[in-house]
């Protein structure tokens, strides 16, 4: 096995020193494009990516001397890991790197909509002061639904425990065994929960999983929080729901067009439109993004990689 490496991701510099600590030639092109990546991805047995880097059969076809795609994060969506199976390149990835980072996020985003803080701060930088119009509700006493009991579902679970709520959780492939959680069906979940956290992969079975089925479903007029991927909900349904109330609000830190301007499956219009309500909490896919998180995340990388390594 060749030794260089190809890093296509803004990442800390931590993961460049470990592999030149090891002997390594790491090349760094964070801004690289598509057809450049074709052209040189021959010359590389290690490929470091992120969530923008996508990895298909097109691409590993080129990938003469690859050995190995680690995926700096959790979803794998972008890259054909069944195919890089076939021409015996190991995908890892490290979701344990930034699972409380997103826990903490969707803590603060339900804490920030509950109580109006934007709107308030908002209103009081154009010197109007309103109190009644801005009284704000507990956490304690409600229901909290987590589908998806990863890394991050867990995290935001935890970060949940110093309040009086009850956690239910449903995971169609796991069963949790934490004590302050409560494994209930999907149709139990919609039954009783005020806030409903969605922390699945993306795949086809989680494609526009909260649509507007998902939402009439829903006994109570939940709060949606989503921290997963973009397309596990559907904008246009999330925007009616709001706009009928049928929904007291939405936190989003994950959209189906990233960057938002991008056009593709919505105009930018259509996430101004979302964003201009005022039960709405919108972060640009930051959930993850921590100071702590953007070591960890390839320090435990780095650490899979070297295992796989010493045995190639």
């Amino acid at each position: 096995m060749n030794k260089r490496v190809l890093i296509t991701a803004d990442i800390d510099n931590y993961l460049q020193q470990r592999f030149e600590a090891l002997g390594y030639l790491v090349d760094v092109k964070p801004e690289i494009e598509r057809d450049e990546l074709f052209g040189i991805i021959a010359e590389y047995s290690i490929l470091i990516i992120t969530t923008y880097t996508k990895i298909d059969a097109e691409l590993i076809d080129k990938a003469t001397n690859l050995k190995i795609v680690g995926r700096v994060g959790s979803g794998m969506e972008n890259v054909d890991v069944e195919y890089c199976k076939t021409k015996n390149i190991s995908c890892v990835n490290s979701p344990e790197g930034n699972g409380n980072a997103v826990g903490e996020h969707c803590l603060a985003m339900l804490l920030n909509l509950l109580n109006n803080i934007t709107k308030a701060n908002n209103e009081l930088k154009q010197n109007i002061f309103l109190r009644e119009e801005n009284r704000g509700e507990e956490l304690d006493g409600k229901t909290i639904g987590i589908i998806g009991y990863g890394f991050t579902g867990n995290a935001f679970a935890k970060k949940l425990r110093g309040f009086d709520v009850e956690i239910l959780v449903y995971d169609k492939y796991k069963i949790p065994t934490d004590s302050f959680v409560k494994n209930v069906t999907l149709q139990e979940l919609q039954k009783r929960c005020d806030v409903i956290s969605f922390h699945v992969p993306y795949n086809t079975e989680t494609h526009y999983y909260c649509d507007e089925q998902f939402i009439s479903d829903c006994s109570k007029k939940p709060i949606i929080i989503n921290t997963s991927r973009g397309t596990v909900v559907n904008t246009i349904d999330i925007i009616n729901a709001i706009e009928t109330q049928k929904i007291n609000g939405f936190c989003v830190d994950v959209y189906e067009d990233e960057p938002i301007t991008k056009n593709k499956i919505h105009s930018t219009e259509t996430y101004q439109k979302l964003f201009s309500f005022k039960n709405v909490i919108a972060t640009p896919h930051i959930a993850g993004w921590t100071k702590e998180s953007k070591y960890k995340l390839v320090k435990i990388l780095m650490d899979k990689i070297e295992e796989l390594v010493s045995v190639l």
